[in-house]
């Protein structure tokens, strides 16, 4: 298979329809005078630490655009750029510093920003700090692995793809999906079918109770054996890097995470840039792949330095953003009751969000809280019936949603129809070599599980 050049242009143009507001499409909105949106995007993004949103929006309220003129407002916006280095705020501030009716109510406007969303405020709550140990965790370490089959023709075709998936309690990959290759589609395939049979042995938590790992990465790069297939693909891998880093600087973040899978992998030779500065920059200009990568970055110092507490952080801003697994992922950091964000009612309220964006991991766990909930106030069975049938739409055979069925039909007075249920769940579960004492505690009516729990969670 030859690698041809419209490959090139069809990757390129995902990047320019990022799927979430990002500050080139903030300021797209801009100069298509689309005020109200621009205004709402660049404030999302201000309030993320990004220094050039900071500078349009301090504009934007000096003007009145999209939002009505203020100018205390654009005087603590533009403060606040200058903070974060944007070196254009410079001279607005010079101007409107002379504008303002009250040099004290500008400075107590912009004190107030500055707690919420200011420099210093940001480096302890999101920003990271670089490990220069070399200390790479071993959270995770690959048990077995597979490699991908690319077929007769392998020869004479070379290709990169990235993909990103979970691993559960048992080592085992669930929700592999690609997130970048190049050519696209070449070796997607493949990739995630040798993916899908990796074993991991994971981490375990206080309690040594095993720990599912999230959105981790991989990067499989095939090379044609001959030689001029393989000097062509080096040759556009190169133009697509230089084209992808153009619009990376152009504020796309989809362009900005990609260009950092990129560099991680070890997909651009030569170059001087740091992958983690791209993802950082990425995350604050709203990427979800790019945020939840800080997020597993804090969580085990994979890349720097650990810190539990900014980990949480950027899982609360890409789950307020509305990405369905940041939401999954937070739910079960609230559900945790062995730590101070414990939160049953907010998990569930997460979980609907998630569960309402179909999104499965989240649709089985929201079935499961309200069936075993210990509130009564979420617990209902009803309900639980409803989100357990949708979700095993596409999971039929899952164990977890069989013991809702269970015991939401049981609580329903539907004795015989929970009792065939909860039989299936423990089957299921036995043929996955899944842990079976909870499923066989809940056939005997020995145990009313607790929703906080994490043992049903597969």
């Amino acid at each position: 298979m030859k690698i041809r050049t419209f490959g090139l242009c069809t990757a390129l143009s995902l990047a320019s329809f990022a799927t979430f507001a990002d500050y080139s499409s903030a300021m797209k909105d801009l100069n298509n005078s689309e005020y109200d949106q621009a205004f709402s995007e660049f404030q999302k993004l201000a309030h993320q630490g990004h220094a050039n949103a900071m500078y349009e929006l301090a504009k934007m309220y000096e003007q009145g655009l999209g939002t009505k003129q203020n100018i205390y407002d654009a005087f603590s916006w533009y403060m606040l750029a200058i903070d974060y280095g944007n070196e254009e705020a410079k001279e607005n501030y010079k101007t409107i510093r002379s504008q303002i009716p009250s040099r004290k109510d500008g400075k107590d406007r912009y004190k107030a920003l500055a707690y919420e969303y200011g420099y210093d405020k940001h480096q302890s709550l999101l920003a990271p700090v670089r490990d220069k140990s070399g200390h790479d965790a071993r959270y995770i370490t690959v048990k077995s692995k597979v490699a991908p089959s690319y077929g007769e023709s392998s020869s004479s075709f070379s290709a990169w793809s990235t993909v990103s998936f979970d691993v559960n309690q048992q080592g085992n990959v669930i929700n592999p999906r690609v997130i970048a290759s190049f050519p696209k589609d070449v070796i997607d395939a493949a990739a995630l079918e040798a993916i899908s049979q990796w074993q991991f042995n994971v981490p375990n938590d206080y309690s040594g109770e095993p720990q599912a790992v999230f959105d981790l990465t991989h990067t499989f790069e095939h090379k044609a054996s001959k030689g001029n297939y393989r000097r062509e693909y080096e040759d556009q891998k190169v133009e697509y890097a230089g084209k992808l880093k153009a619009l990376a600087e152009k504020g796309n973040n989809y362009a900005q995470a990609r260009y950092a899978m990129m560099l991680e992998a070890d997909l651009i030779e030569g170059s001087t840039d740091d992958y983690l500065d791209w993802y950082y920059r990425a995350a604050v200009n709203g990427n979800y792949d790019a945020q939840l990568w800080l997020v597993r970055c804090f969580e085990y110092g994979t890349a720097c330095k650990a810190d539990k507490k900014k980990a949480f952080n950027w899982l609360e801003v890409a789950s307020d953003s509305g990405n369905e697994r940041a939401q999954y992922q937070l739910a079960n950091k609230l559900l945790d009751y062995e730590t101070v964000h414990y939160n049953l009612e907010k998990a569930a309220q997460i979980l609907k969000k998630a569960t309402h964006n179909q999104y499965l991991p989240a649709m089985i766990a929201y079935a499961k809280l309200l069936a075993f909930a210990d509130k009564e106030s979420i617990r209902d069975y009803e309900e639980a019936v409803k989100y357990a049938e949708l979700a095993r739409a596409e999971a039929p055979n899952n164990p977890v949603l069989l013991s809702v069925l269970g015991v939401a039909y049981s609580e329903l007075g539907h004795m015989q129809q929970g009792e065939k249920y909860l039989k299936q769940a423990y089957d299921e579960a036995k043929r996955r070599n899944w842990p079976t004492q909870n499923y066989l505690e809940l056939m005997e009516g020995r145990a009313s599980m607790m929703a906080n729990g994490t043992s049903l969670i597969y």
